[in-house]
C-alpha cells in the first residue's frame, strides 16, 4: 500500500501505523463520514469502548500499547466514566 506515493507497509508484509490510517481514511471517505478520522480513531474506539464494557484501564493500556499513567488514556477513562456515572443515567432522560 502506498500513501502520498511511497510504501507505507513494512518488509513483512504488516500493517504499519501509517497503513491503518490510510485504510481509516479511504472508508471514512467512502462512508461520506465528516470529521478527522485516523488511525488513532481505532485505538481511542477500542480503548472507551474497553471502558464502557468496564474493563480494568491498566489492562486496557497494557493491551494497546500505552504507558502505565498514560495522561491520554486517563482522559478517555473519564470521558466514559463521566457519562456512565452521569446522574442522568437511567431516569429517561
Amino acid at each position: 500500500m502506498n500513501r502520498n506515493g511511497s510504501s507505507i507497509g513494512d518488509l513483512a508484509g504488516r500493517m504499519t501505523a501509517e497503513a491503518a490510517a490510510e485504510v481509516i481514511e479511504r472508508l471514512a471517505d467512502a462512508a461520506a463520514l465528516t470529521g478527522t478520522w485516523s488511525g488513532h480513531s481505532l485505538r481511542c474506539g477500542f480503548a472507551t469502548a474497553a471502558r464502557a464494557a468496564g474493563h480494568d484501564p491498566l489492562e486496557i493500556a497494557r493491551a494497546a500499547g500505552w504507558a502505565d499513567g498514560s495522561r491520554v488514556l486517563a482522559r478517555y477513562m473519564d470521558d466514559v466514566d463521566r457519562v456512565k456515572n452521569s446522574p442522568l443515567v437511567g431516569i429517561g432522560l
